[in-house]
């Protein structure tokens, strides 16, 4: 369903487009009008008659393409939306997967659990520990059950 307002803007968007289709072309032939006056005068010894015209199409051919741009721009906004959207999500996509395990090491930071490339030097740590005989059998255990369950 369409919104209220939906129907009003259609309406105006195809006057400003029936506006522009019809100023555009009306202000080029002034324009081509003043400008063929022009620079034929330069090859003979009148003056331009016709320099007015310029004058009159510059600015009508510049209201219809305002006209045009007004009357299409859903169609064009649209149009750009669905074509940046996709490379927008794949640019995204790309950087979180190379920024998932840097985030995942700040989350286990905050967490206070170690970082996931650290187990195999943790599990060397400990064993060096327990073969010094600092940690006893049981704390050995535990730490290597906490360090597995990180993984």
């Amino acid at each position: 369903m369409k919104p209220p307002y939906e129907e009003r803007n259609e309406k105006f968007r195809n006057t400003l487009r029936a506006i522009g289709f019809v100023l555009l072309p009306i202000g080029g032939v002034f324009a081509a009008i003043g400008l063929i006056d022009f620079f034929t005068a330069f090859g003979g010894s009148r003056m331009p008659t016709k320099f007015w015209c310029l004058f009159v199409g510059l600015p009508l051919v510049a209201f219809g393409v305002m006209c045009l741009q007004a009357g299409f721009l859903r169609t064009i906004s649209g149009y750009v939306a669905g074509e940046s959207a996709p490379v927008a999500k794949d640019t995204l996509q790309y950087v979180g997967e190379g920024m998932r395990p840097t985030i995942r090491n700040i989350a286990n930071d905050l967490r206070g659990t170690p970082p996931e490339g650290d187990v195999a030097t943790r599990m060397k740590t400990l064993e060096e520990l327990r073969k010094n005989e600092l940690i006893s059998e049981a704390e050995y255990a535990d730490k290597r059950a906490e360090i597995l369950k990180h993984i």
